[in-house]
């Protein structure tokens, strides 16, 4: 049996997480959210960023997500790509780790770990407003994720 990130943590979690992009060493941005359940369907979240990109910033989607998740009993911990795709037809690689940390104790979390791959839509823009649609599987069991 797969879990999603609510099931794990019944939506209340803190996540830190460090994103690279090989293509551009000296960018490094992280990132450090705290996520609570307000009610159905709706998250309260607090969230810091620092860094540094130096990259292009015409993204208009992304693809080739691939999350990786494994636990030490107490966190999840995500290794996790995707490529960004720029509105010149260029990519650009994006790399990430993660610590995810419950409000509880993490119950039933697979040994083997688990790989969500996530399909996203290309980006709607309208101003300073930006959507997207995604679909995710998610399956037991460790795979490593390719770094570039």
């Amino acid at each position: 049996m797969a879990f999603n990130l609510y099931d794990l943590t019944k939506g209340n979690y803190r996540i830190v997480r460090t994103i690279t992009y090989p293509d551009f060493p000296d960018s490094k941005i992280e990132t450090n959210a705290q996520v609570k359940a307000a009610k159905n369907s709706e998250w309260e979240t607090t969230l810091t960023i620092n860094g540094k990109y130096t990259g292009p910033s015409d993204v208009v989607s992304a693809k080739d997500y691939i999350v990786n998740w494994t636990s030490d009993g107490k966190n999840i911990l995500e290794t996790a790509s995707a490529t960004l795709v720029l509105s010149s037809g260029g990519t650009v690689r994006q790399v990430w780790s993660s610590t995810i940390t419950p409000g509880h104790a993490i119950e039933k979390f697979p040994q083997s770990g688990e790989v969500i791959n996530i399909t996203v839509s290309p980006f709607q823009r309208d101003g300073n407003r930006m959507s997207y649609k995604w679909e995710g599987t998610v399956k037991v069991g460790s795979k490593e994720y390719p770094r570039q």
